[in-house]
Formats: structure tokens, C-alpha cells, sequence
């Protein structure tokens, strides 16, 4: 789902912290575990990231503004930054230079090597076109290939590795998964998502060929429920998960395990606007099957994105509500024992939502929302031997970072 955030704060630039200095909206006290920054200029709204390593990551979305037509070109500016690259983990980003025809839209991006990456979306708002770009030199060059036949949009894609992709189709009657062998030279139509699935999001598959994808089931004029369907053969068949009555709208799951997974989203069940509400977080411990509503309230307001770089590590973002009228910037929230419990941690400069969230390690992840980008650098995990010989995890800070 795309949503559109009101940006009060869009295009400030961040705004160094001084003894005894104002508040900045989004900023909390304390050292950041959470570092954002605008993203380069001519960025609109990014919508997806993915890493490979944990310095080399791309986002992908909308140019800040619509090309003009005029009567003897409609392409769009050479500066429209539809994805963006950082190659330090997040430090500095820079556009990547995509020729484009037609002014895309980016829902999704799956990179599984640092020199392969695919991108998915449409051709524009208003368009009847499915969009698919790739590169097989690390970004330096992207290539527009053929989308899914019959495909107006391709919501998401997940690729496990330099060969084998899926991604989600719509083609205007029904939502379907689609294969391909060959990193989007040819693709292969295969399963439609149960029907009780719409607008689905968020997916997820590991190499075992299990696949998940959020999205929700209607419930009433501008309302839903959210909806979860799972795939054991990398989407050749979809089967829709038994989720609790009454759980509100869900935009991202994952599973840490073969067995245990997690999927976020909000309280909210209002489908046709961004409603400000609390997170809500499901577990599952049949590999997303069956679902259960987790006991602990999430620290972080409507769940966007979720992620889970290890059996232990998972990692959450989305809206920290704040004020009267509320105002959402960013929050990211951390569990150290598998998304059983979560805590917040501090951010500094997340004046939006953050929307979506890749972890190429444990320590490190990147997040994006809005014209927003965000460099994550958490404790890890190592063995502590006590008294007794027997280890215990504790967390350290990593080097570089202390």
C-alpha cells in the first residue's frame, strides 16, 4: 500500500544538536541508535529498500515532481531520482541514473548480490503498465525489461538470489505471483492470491520457498481486515493465513525461523486514508499459517516495516504519533529475543514515517519514509562466558560505532 504522509517537516535539512538548544520535531535525546538525513535532491516518496551487503543498499519510489509535457517530448527530467544508493550503510546517498520514457513509479526493489538488483512498480500514475528495471552492475547502469505479460503493476518482487525472482502482479481483475528464472528476462504466471487478500504488500520469501504477503480483506465501505497469505513453493500456490478477527490493517511480515515469523502493521482498520493509531504486532510459530496477536503493546505506531537479520534480532519501524492534532515522524523499535518483546530506541532527525526497512546484519539497518533516509547501527549479540562456563549473549556495541 502506498500511503501518502503529510510532511510538515519534508524538506528541512537536519539541524545540528546544541547544549540547551529547541527541540526538532522527531528528535529525541540521548545518543541516536537512529541517524536520518533528507535524501538527494529530486526524491519524492520512497516506497522500498533493499540491502546486499551491509554497506551497498538501494531505495526506490517517486521523482519529487511530474515531468511537463510538451508537443515534442514527454520524457521526464534527466534529475527525476526514482532510486537512490548509498555504499557506506547509509551515511551519504546518491541518485542512480535510470533513463526512463515515462515517469515510474517504484513500489518494490529486491537486491540479492551486490551487483543485482531488480526494481518493480508502474509506469506512472494513471498508467496501465507494469514496470521492471534491472542492473547487473551494482546500479551503474539499469535496463527497463518486459514486466509480467498482462501485468498494469507489479506491487512487490523478492529475489533469492542472482537468478530466481518472485513478484506480485496485478493485472486489473486479480492479484497473481509470477516467476522468473532468468532475473526478469522471461517470466512464468503462477498463482492467484486468495481473493480474501487485497492490495498485498510486503512480501517476503526465503530459499526454502516459503513466501509471505500482508494485505487486507474488506470489512465495510473504507475498512478492512488486515490478511496474510503464505506460499511453500515460491508462489506457485497461495493459501490465506487464519488471523485474528479484528486485527487492523498489516503492511510487512517476515520470519526469523522456518517456523516463527512475525508480521506488523496498525489498530487502524480505515483503508482510505492514514489514520493515526497504534502499532499492532502478530506472531506465528507454524511459519505463518496461524496467527496470534503478541501480548506486549508495540513500542512503535503503525508498524510499517519489519525485519529480522537473525533468529534473535528483529527490527521495526514506523510512526511515533505525537502532539494535538498528531503530528507521525519516525520510530524504530528493537527485540533481542526473536519478536517476543520490543524496545524503542532513540532517533535523531526522522521528521516522517518511516515506510520501509532493510537489515543486512544485525547490527546495521537502513530505513526510508517520505524524502527521508535513515542509517540504523543497534548493539549485537556476542557470547559471554560467565562463572560456571556457561554462555550467556550480551550485547556490545560494534566497532566503528562506539
Amino acid at each position: 500500500m502506498t500511503v501518502g504522509l503529510a510532511a510538515a517537516a519534508c524538506n528541512a535539512s537536519p539541524s545540528p544538536r546544541g547544549a540547551g538548544g529547541a527541540p526538532v520535531l522527531g528528535q529525541q535525546r540521548g545518543t541516536p541508535a537512529v541517524v536520518g538525513q533528507p535524501a538527494p535532491a529530486a526524491t519524492g516518496q520512497l516506497d522500498a529498500v533493499s540491502c546486499a551487503s551491509s554497506d551497498l543498499c538501494w531505495a526506490v519510489g517517486t521523482p519529487a515532481s511530474q515531468p511537463v509535457a510538451s508537443p515534442s517530448s514527454t520524457a521526464p527530467s534527466p534529475s527525476d531520482a526514482v532510486i537512490v544508493a548509498t555504499a557506506n550503510g547509509g551515511r551519504t546517498w546518491v541518485a542512480q541514473p535510470v533513463a526512463l520514457t515515462s515517469t515510474l513509479e517504484l513500489d518494490g526493489i529486491s537486491c540479492p548480490d551486490v551487483r543485482h538488483c531488480m526494481a518493480v512498480g508502474s509506469a506512472g500514475a494513471g498508467s496501465s503498465t507494469a514496470a521492471v528495471l534491472t542492473t547487473e552492475d551494482g546500479g551503474a547502469h539499469w535496463t527497463q525489461v518486459a514486466p509480467p505479460a498482462g501485468a498494469i503493476v507489479v506491487t512487490g518482487v523478492d529475489c533469492i538470489d542472482a537468478v530466481s525472482c518472485t513478484a506480485i502482479a496485478d493485472d486489473g481483475t486479480a492479484f497473481w505471483s509470477a516467476q522468473s528464472t532468468d532475473f526478469g528476462r522471461s517470466w512464468q504466471r503462477e498463482g492467484d492470491l486468495p481473493a480474501v487478500v487485497e492490495d498485498p504488500g510486503g512480501l517476503s520469501c526465503a530459499l526454502d520457498g516459503t513466501c509471505l504477503i500482508t494485505g487486507f480483506t474488506p470489512t465495510a465501505a473504507g475498512h478492512g481486515q488486515g490478511a496474510i497469505a503464505t506460499s511453500s513453493d515460491g508462489g506457485a500456490t497461495w493459501t490465506a493465513s487464519q488471523v485474528p478477527a479484528g486485527t487492523g490493517l498489516l503492511q510487512s511480515a517476515v520470519c526469523a525461523t522456518a517456523t516463527s515469523c512475525l508480521a506488523g502493521g496498525t489498530t487502524s482498520t480505515t483503508v482510505s486514508a492514514l489514520v493515526p493509531a497504534k502499532g499492532a504486532l502478530l506472531q506465528s510459530e507454524d511459519g505463518g499459517r496461524t496467527w496470534t496477536a503478541s501480548v506486549q503493546t508495540p513500542t512503535v505506531d503503525d508498524i510499517f516495516g519489519i525485519d529480522c537479520p537473525s533468529s534473535r534480532v528483529c527490527v521495526a519501524v514506523g510512526t511515533d504519533w505525537m502532539g494535538t492534532p498528531p503530528v507521525g515522524t519516525g520510530a524504530v523499535a528493537r527485540s533481542s529475543d526473536g519478536g517476543s518483546s520490543f524496545t524503542a530506541v532513540t532517533t535523531e532527525y526522522t521528521p516522517l514515517a518511516l515506510t520501509a526497512l532493510a537489515c543486512p546484519t544485525p547490527g546495521n539497518c537502513v530505513a526510508v519514509g517520505g524524502d527521508t533516509v535513515a542509517r540504523i547501527t543497534l548493539p549485537v549479540l556476542t557470547p559471554v562466558t560467565p562463572a560456571g562456563g556457561h554462555q550467556a549473549p550480551r550485547e556490545t556495541v560494534p566497532r566503528g560505532h562506539r
